[in-house]
C-alpha cells in the first residue's frame, strides 16, 4: 500500500456516517462462506471497508493490538467473531476512526516539510532531511517504542518518502535500510541515531 492508496486529502471521508457503514460490512456475507463478514474474521471486514473507502481503510489490520508494549498504532483489542455484530460494528468504527486520524495527521506533518512543486533534487534531498526528526518522533510518540515500532516506523518513513516524490520502491527500501540500521525494538533513538538516519536519507541520490 503507497501513500498514494492512504493520503487523506485525495481520499474524502465522512466520519458522521463511518458507523452506518462499518455496521453494514459487518453484517453483510463474506464472499467466500456467505457468512456475516464479522462473524467470520478481521481480515473480511477490513476488505469490506475497503471495497466501500478504498485501499486506505484496509491500512488498520495489522496495525491493531491491545498490548501497550507491542509498539502497535492502534492500541484496542480486535473484534472476537463471537461477539454481537453490533458491538463488532461499534468497535471496527472506534479502530477505523483511529486509523483515520493516524493518516490525516501524517499528512499534516508531511506537508510541513514538504518541497516546492517545483523544487530541484537538492532541494527535495534537504525537504527529506527535514521531515525525518518529526516523523520518527511521530511514530515513537505513539508506538511508545515497543517491540513492533520499527515496523510502524519504516512503513510511516516509506510513506513520507513518497510524498516528496521519490518513487515507492526507492523509498521503501531506503526507509527500510534506515530503520534496520539504526533503529533497535525497544529503544526510542537518541538524537544520534536520528541525525544519522536524517545524513542517510539527505544523501540519498547525491
Amino acid at each position: 500500500m503507497t501513500w498514494k492508496d492512504v493520503d487523506p486529502t485525495t481520499h474524502p471521508f465522512d466520519p458522521e456516517q463511518a458507523l452506518a457503514v462499518v455496521r453494514d460490512v459487518v453484517f453483510s456475507p463474506d464472499p467466500g462462506t456467505g457468512r456475516p463478514r464479522g462473524l467470520w474474521s478481521a481480515h473480511s471486514v477490513a476488505c469490506g471497508l475497503a471495497e466501500h473507502y478504498g485501499s486506505w481503510a484496509f491500512g488498520w489490520l495489522g496495525n491493531v493490538d491491545q498490548d501497550p508494549d507491542a509498539g502497535a498504532l492502534i492500541r484496542k483489542p480486535l473484534c472476537d467473531t463471537a461477539e454481537d455484530l453490533d458491538a463488532q460494528a461499534r468497535r471496527y468504527t472506534e479502530i477505523l476512526l483511529e486509523w483515520r486520524s493516524w493518516i490525516e495527521t501524517l499528512s499534516a506533518v508531511f506537508a510541513d516539510s514538504a518541497p516546492d512543486t517545483d523544487a530541484d533534487e537538492e532541494e527535495k534531498r534537504r525537504s527529506r532531511e527535514r521531515g525525518v526528526a518529526p516523523v520518527v518522533a511521530l511514530v515513537v510518540e505513539r508506538t511508545s517504542a515497543g517491540e513492533l515500532w520499527r515496523a510502524a516506523c519504516a512503513r510511516t518513513l516509506t510513506w513520507y518518502l513518497e510524498s516528496t516524490g521519490m518513487a515507492p520502491e526507492d523509498a521503501e527500501e531506503l526507509a527500510d535500510d534506515v530503520v534496520d540500521g539504526e533503529f533497535q525494538s525497544w529503544i526510542a533513538p537518541d538524537a544520534e541515531a536520528v541525525d544519522k538516519a536524517r545524513d542517510i536519507i539527505g544523501k540519498h541520490g547525491a
